[in-house]
């Protein structure tokens, strides 16, 4: 070639090697992004290759065998790694993981055979024709191994990038045929002597590359987790869900942790997590973790209970050794509900502790009053409040029973010691029991016990007379157990009736105690039901019916 053409020639490898370099550059900007280490190593790759390709049209090159020959295998090299690259891109942007699972080190050592059985080669120097024979068969199949590598990238991110609603088709095309051009171009050659094959493909592909770095998330990464876990369900969650790879970038999130963090879910895919909100620092975030952490948020400081769980990949053989491919984060504000259950405790200790002091105070104090009818008002209204401060201690001690693990409970047993303790207690009532010999259910004895004196108590505290109660304990074939108390004392109102099942007290509609309410905690916290009807001609009819039984009669 002459001066000029040689000039041009140069002058074209180093544009490529400047187009390549300069988007390099922008990628390395954002090179904390998930799938942003393959991506700059394929474009440090190309850029190498068009630097040899611009040192082998300098002048003189040639007549440096050494040289010609170390740039030669140079972009030797460079053309067989780069499709070992592409497979690894396109595995960490699809989400299947960049781990070596026994399939993917037997690729790569595929890849690695020809190449070192062609230096063997050289090294033995054999026969010429028998040595070229085989260097032929060996790069022959080195070609077809990069080849399958591209091929199999490529299929990797067409499949998934097809048919995934939030990655552009164009740029999928735009970052294949970017990374295709270089090999394309050089296999089928150019007779024009200054832009060889070779230069025309750098050229292409840096300016490809450029595009596809400025317009499209090409290093975030779409995983399959994010496909699979974005659903109309997640979407409608109260709860932020927080889609995760495993450097903690965010691959996904649902409209509530767009509204807590003031980021719209596209803003927030491919950062840290950490950068979103603060209050993350040192929190575990590994598959299985959960706890209770405080996060900034636009409401203020919120405290969160968060659960971490592993999302597999759907299409994984799960004898390939490959993991979770992303896991998922759930944030549930439970700000509200430590306010409000300390709110209850303060309360609670006050209805317990200073209440029931001062109310000592007044008992003892009515004692003093000359007045009879006074002191018998005094003392009666004294009374009740100090039984009720008592069954609030009761109902938390109960509650707190229930909290274990529960045992084998004979509910007969319970039914009779309950009669026998009311018979014997001279309370004004007639009490019968109708039950078999044995009735046993996994539960809490105490709890049990509590809840049919609560219910036989409730039914002598609100008769104008001496009422007749009868308490039932029977097992049913379906595997239920229960217990029933009936009287014929006025019954329970039905404005009661409709509170407890509502769950929730006004001002205006409330009950007048917590007997009922505690029952009715106590047999949601055993997983029971609680039913009430009207008993014939008069009074109530209470079935408390527990689950899990081994029953005998």
């Amino acid at each position: 070639m002459s001066l000029v053409e040689t000039s041009a020639a140069v002058a074209l490898d180093v544009t490529a090697v400047a187009l390549l370099g300069w988007t390099l550059w922008l990628a390395v900007q954002s090179r904390d992004r998930p799938s942003a280490p393959p991506f700059i190593v394929i474009l440090a790759l190309l850029t190498v290759l068009g630097g040899l390709s611009a040192l082998a049209e300098l002048p003189g090159t040639s007549a440096v065998p050494a040289l010609a020959m170390i740039i030669d295998i140079g972009q030797f090299g460079v053309g067989i790694v780069v499709p070992g690259v592409w497979v690894v891109y396109a595995l960490s942007y699809t989400g299947r993981g960049t781990g070596l699972t026994r399939r993917r080190i037997a690729m790569f050592l595929g890849m690695a055979v020809p190449v070192v059985l062609s230096a063997i080669v050289v090294a033995l120097r054999p026969p010429k024709t028998v040595g070229e024979r085989l260097l032929v068969s060996f790069i022959g199949a080195e070609i077809m191994l990069v080849l399958g590598l591209f091929t199999y990238g490529t299929y990797l991110l067409v499949g998934h990038g097809w048919n995934h609603a939030r990655i552009s088709r164009g740029q999928v095309a735009i970052v294949i045929a970017a990374i295709a051009a270089p090999y394309l171009a050089g296999g089928i050659g150019s007779s024009d002597p200054v832009a060889d094959g070779v230069t025309i493909g750098l050229l292409v592909s840096g300016g490809l590359l450029a595009v596809a770095v400025r317009q499209y998330p090409v290093m975030t990464g779409f995983p399959k987790a994010e496909y699979v876990a974005r659903t109309r369900v997640v979407e409608a969650l109260q709860e932020a869900v927080i889609v995760l790879d495993w450097e903690d970038h965010v691959l996904d999130a649902n409209a509530t942790t767009a509204e807590l963090f003031g980021q719209s879910p596209q803003s927030m895919i491919g950062d840290p997590l950490r950068s979103i909100t603060t209050g993350l620092e040192g929190t575990d975030l590994s598959a299985g973790a959960t706890g209770t952490i405080p996060l900034q948020t636009t409401k203020g400081r919120r405290r969160f209970q968060f659960s971490v769980s592993a999302v597999d990949n759907a299409e994984t053989d799960t004898d390939d050794g490959a993991g979770p491919v992303a896991r998922t984060v759930m944030l549930r504000d439970v700000t509200d509900r430590q306010t409000r259950e300390q709110r209850l405790a303060v309360l609670n200790r006050v209805l317990r502790h200073n209440v029931r002091n001062e109310l000592d105070v007044v008992l003892a104090y009515a004692d003093r009053i000359d007045d009879e009818d006074v002191r018998d008002g005094i003392r009666d209204s004294a009374t009740d409040l100090v039984e009720l401060s008592s069954k609030a201690r009761a109902a938390e001690d109960v509650m707190t029973a229930s909290a274990g693990s529960p045992e084998p409970v004979d509910l007969a047993a319970v039914a009779r010691d309950v009669v026998e303790e009311y018979r014997t207690a001279n309370r004004p009532c007639e009490i019968s029991l109708s039950c078999p010999g044995e009735i046993l259910v996994s539960s809490h004895r105490s709890v049990v016990r509590r809840v049919l004196s609560e219910l036989v108590d409730n039914a002598i505290t609100h008769a104008d007379r001496s009422p007749r109660i009868e308490i039932t304990a029977r097992a049913s074939p379906d595997g239920t157990a229960e217990l029933v108390v009936a009287d014929d004392g006025p019954g329970i109102p039905a404005r009661e009736r409709e509170i407890l099942g509502d769950g929730t007290e006004t001002q205006l509609e409330h009950g007048s105690g917590i007997g009922l309410w505690f029952v009715n905690w106590a047999v949601t916290q055993l997983g029971g039901d609680l039913s009430f009807r009207e008993n014939e001609p008069t009074g109530s009819v209470v079935t408390v019916r527990l689950y899990d039984t081994d029953y005998s009669s």
